[in-house]
């Protein structure tokens, strides 16, 4: 296809934050594969287009190229909120050597204006970003294309955009990361990446449910691709020194987000594509599920035998089998082989279970809602028309029709039907599927699958969240999704999909949701055991390790992955980690707290926090857990796995030990443990562990503090007082000698708190809380006073 190429600016225009340039193409950049019929084919593409950068604030600017300004302005579906992150630029432009110079106190972008140039840098002048026009081969001849767009004969005829897009220069040492969730490498560059949402049948290849056309790079930048249409990444694999992006538009729009850290990128870029909210304190417990439970008597069954094991959980689902055969999904009741589903969840709550009912949002002929859609046109359209009707769409393998979202009286029609089960007690709906746009399908807006395909699982997990909220509140409110693309973390959660019953099926889960985690999802979950098929108990058990301490945990797939079907020893190990978990539910909802506030993740890639360590550039095999813990999966039945520790000091959480950091361990791993470590100088709120996940906050919190064992310690934690509905800063600072403990918390509000101070290698001269003064006890410790366990090397307070 031939391709146009901006190749210099002849003439611009600058306002308060953002300048406009128009800018002149020709043809000379033509890849090849292509050849113009003679010259005069080329002159017939040059013309002016104009490009515009736009500051938001000082450190985030918006880049358009649009091919056909003619058009006029197409309104952008991502629906982003500029608001959230505008500050005052003080933008300075500048003309000087045949240069632009954009100014603000964080960023100058420079744009050559005969030949086109445009690089970003940051206030130390170093070079973040900039557009590729030097990678050539020894011809000469260009490998990569930059900011352009190309063009396609229809029918013999007129030329029309098809793709918009650019190439941008690779430093030797630079990493990607993102791209929604991904199951390849985690470091994506090398790779070629698809931004196109599908069905991938497993998580072993570059296709995925949940694309997200923004990445993060070491350089120190983050870059979101405004579109809703297909994005392809080249990401230095035709060329190790050049990336490029395609849009399949007639316009080329990106959001560059200076950090340098990830987490400012990660704050400023879910602050513009919006933030989830905190996610019910009981989805932090255990989520028990299968392909499927098919009656009320086989629910009511498992939820026993849960309760007679003693093992935590709160949530139970139901998969298709909860509707009747060929009616998934109609959202009706099988009353058959669920009589009387009222009575079944009221059953279900007083036992303290939560329900979760399995959907797609494809509607099968043959039913009345089929019918009810398709005479108020609330389906898709297939162009002519009619509904767009589809074989093996379904559940099941049967016809159906997709629900038509942009269609206001759709979207009511479908929370409607969500809004009825909810208010017969249901709690949350697995949102399934989203995926099977066509691309020539017609919505109700006059965009065609082409634009909206991407978009579609976003306006599919809105209606329904919305549905819940609406009944139960904003506290209340969830959904757990399948499909996302930009901006879909604003309707927690997600799950990473179908993965293989396998190791490297673990391991691919863990690598979508670190993915996943630097693209704006601060809460993701997995199948423990994996989707299709029986895990190996050794399989089952390391998976169930590695969900027990993610942010929330589910046990699904087509065969049982109840505990007890792998064993007593499995179920022991279990329940000892859901145990651990339920231990760990205030510090986890204390990271949701802090998910909403600044939309950094509750799973963290290491690279996250140690941005500057090149040993976790590439690192995919364990994450951090908040900040305070570090977890490393074992996906080797021999228990065999190499833990790295960033720098610091890192105390393990079985034995004591410790270990500076800046180094591997290797270890074999009992079957009955995981790689878990707490960061010296922290504190961990901890507190007993219950059957359900209860409301409010604790009666009784534990702080466990961890001193660094090198110097004085200055700990602090943000605590989500649910009560208060408030965050209570927790300091703690341990002198350098260990003779004195200061603790502090934010608010005065001591009653539920208690501390202990472990490895404390001598006897304190002195303990203060809030800057009052405690007295030692030899026995234990009562309001207002301290103990020091010489046995135990721990410091024991009772504010």
């Amino acid at each position: 296809m031939p391709r146009s190429v901006v190749t210099g600016v002849e003439d611009y225009r600058a306002s308060d934050d953002s300048v406009t340039l128009e800018c002149r193409t020709d043809a000379e950049f033509v890849p090849s594969a292509f050849k113009y019929r003679d010259e005069s084919d080329a002159d017939a593409v040059s013309r002016t287009v104009p490009v515009t950068v736009r500051f938001y604030r000082p450190d985030a600017f918006r880049f358009e190229l649009a091919a056909n300004p003619e058009a006029g302005v197409t309104e952008s579906l991502t629906d982003l909120d500029e608001e959230a992150i505008a500050a005052d630029v003080d933008l300075d432009v500048t003309e000087r050597d045949g240069e632009l110079r954009l100014r603000t106190r964080s960023l100058a972008v420079r744009v050559g204006l005969d030949p086109w140039s445009f690089r970003v840098e940051g206030a130390d002048g170093r070079i973040l970003f900039e557009e590729q026009r030097g990678d050539v081969d020894v011809h000469g001849d260009h490998r990569v294309d930059p900011l352009g767009f190309e063009e396609r004969t229809e029918d013999s005829g007129p030329d029309r955009v098809v793709a918009a897009g650019t190439a941008f220069a690779l430093a030797p040492d630079e990493r990607l990361y993102g791209f929604g969730e991904k199951f390849t490498e985690f470091d994506k560059r090398g790779q070629t990446v698809s931004s196109w949402t599908v069905e991938p049948y497993g998580t072993e290849t570059e296709d995925s449910y949940k694309n997200v056309p923004f990445h993060l790079s070491t350089r120190g930048y983050g870059l979101l691709v405004d579109t809703t249409h297909r994005v392809e990444y080249d990401l230095g694999r035709e060329s190790t020194a050049s990336a490029t992006v395609s849009v399949s538009d007639d316009s080329f729009a990106f959001v560059f987000f200076c950090g340098p850290s990830f987490a400012d990128v990660l704050s400023t870029y879910t602050a513009l594509s919006g933030r989830s909210e905190r996610p019910p304190k009981w989805s932090f417990g255990v989520w028990m599920s299968r392909l499927g439970y098919e009656s009320r008597e086989h629910l009511e069954a498992i939820t026993q035998r849960l309760r007679d094991e003693e093992i935590p959980c709160d949530v139970v689902h139901l998969d298709p089998f909860w509707m009747r055969e060929f009616h998934s999904c109609d959202l009706e009741w099988d009353t058959d082989q669920f009589p009387d589903p009222e009575a079944m969840i009221e059953g279900l709550h007083d036992r303290g279970f939560r329900l979760s009912l399995w959907e797609h949002p494809y509607v099968p002929v043959g039913t009345e809602a089929f019918e009810t859609a398709r005479d108020n046109g609330y389906f898709l359209q297939d162009g002519a028309g009619k509904p767009y009707v589809m074989d093996s769409l379904c559940q099941g393998d049967y016809r159906g029709a997709i629900v038509d979202f942009t269609n206001p009286e759709a979207v009511e029609w479908w929370k409607d039907k969500h809004r009825a089960l909810v208010e017969m007690g249901v709690d949350v709906f697995k949102t399934d599927y989203g995926e099977g746009v066509p691309e020539d399908a017609v919505f109700a807006n006059g965009r065609t699958g082409k634009s909206m395909h991407n978009l579609y699982p976003f306006l599919y997990n809105r209606a329904v969240y919305e549905a819940v909220r609406e009944v139960n509140g904003a506290e209340d409110a969830l959904v757990w999704g399948r499909s996302a693309w930009t901006g879909s973390q604003r309707f927690p959660m997600y799950w990473g999909g179908d993965a293989q019953t396998t190791f490297n099926g673990m391991h691919s889960a863990l690598r979508g949701g670190l993915s996943a985690s630097l693209s704006g999802f601060p809460f993701w979950s997995h199948d423990i055991g994996g989707f299709r098929g029986t895990p190996t108990t050794e399989t089952y058990v390391r998976w169930a390790q590695f969900g027990l301490l993610s942010s929330h945990a589910r046990c699904h797939g087509t065969t049982p992955r109840e505990p007890w079907a792998f064993g007593e020893e499995a179920t022991r190990i279990f329940r000892k980690f859901a145990r651990l978990r339920y231990r760990l539910v205030s510090y986890l909802y204390s990271y949701a707290e802090g998910a909403r506030r600044t939309g950094l993740p509750i799973v963290r890639p290491l690279v996250l926090h140690y941005q500057d360590d090149p040993a976790t550039h590439h690192l995919d095999t364990q994450y951090l857990l908040g900040e305070e813990l570090l977890v490393a999966p074992v996906f080797d039945p021999n228990g065999e796995v190499d833990v790295y520790l960033p720098e610091g000091e890192w105390v393990d959480w079985w034995s004591g030990e410790r270990y500076t950091g800046g180094r591997t361990l290797h270890r074999t791993v009992p079957l009955d443990e995981v790689p878990l470590f707490v960061r010296a100088g922290s504190v961990l709120p901890l507190h007993e562990p219950s059957q359900t996940v209860r409301e409010g906050t604790p009666d009784r919190v534990t702080l466990r503090v961890t001193p660094r064992s090198d110097g004085e310690t200055r700990a602090s934690f943000d605590f989500y007082d649910e009560d208060r509905d408030r965050v209570a800063a927790i300091d703690c600072r341990v002198a350098a000698d260990g003779s004195s403990v200061e603790l502090s918390i934010d608010g005065g509000r001591t009653e539920p708190f208690a501390a202990r101070v472990v490895d404390a290698s001598r006897r304190p001269e002195t303990v203060a809380v809030n800057g009052r003064p405690l007295g030692e006890v030899d026995g234990d410790p009562g309001p207002g006073e301290w103990t020091y366990e010489a046995d135990g090397s721990a410091i024991v307070i009772e504010p």
